[in-house]
């Protein structure tokens, strides 16, 4: 009789392992793939404004004159325009604020955002890297635990 109840206390034992053990690993693969999610958002943000830095290049050398095609919303609707300044672009810095700026100091503010972003990449990887390192401890003590 005793030992059926010690036997007992130690499969409660384990399941209450086993159920901490699952609990902690929903939870952190949930935070992979919101980091996940987030380090997707950002890269989409970077390449958007490495095509911006292009585009300013562009504009720079070559566009004076030169027609181009210019998104007004609605993701589908493209106008033409001409270019007839290519020594200044209006810059958006921050909700509805908008600045003229010469296309070297958008082009600076831009590449200044590119290094902030690549760096908030670079933590939500590491942050990424030891979710995963802390996910890969935890299977094998859960298999171990589901073996009992």
């Amino acid at each position: 009789m005793v030992r059926g109840m010690a036997e007992e206390k130690t499969q409660v034992k384990v399941e209450e392992t086993i159920k901490q053990l699952q609990d902690e690993l929903r939870g952190l693969i949930s935070q992979a793939e919101q980091l996940r999610a987030q380090i997707a958002t950002i890269n989409g943000v970077i390449t958007d404004l490495f095509a911006a830095l292009e585009v300013l290049d562009y504009l720079e050398r070559e566009g004076k004159g030169k027609t181009i095609l210019v998104p007004i919303g609605g993701g589908n609707l493209i106008i033409k325009a001409k270019v007839e300044d290519v020594q200044s672009v209006i810059m958006n810095i921050g909700g509805t604020l908008n600045v003229e700026t010469s296309i070297e100091d958008a082009k600076k503010a831009v590449d200044s955002r590119i290094k902030l972003l690549e760096q908030i990449r670079l933590d939500l990887l590491k942050k990424l890297e030891e979710v995963n390192r802390r996910i890969n401890e935890i299977l094998p003590r859960l298999e171990e635990s589901l073996r009992q």
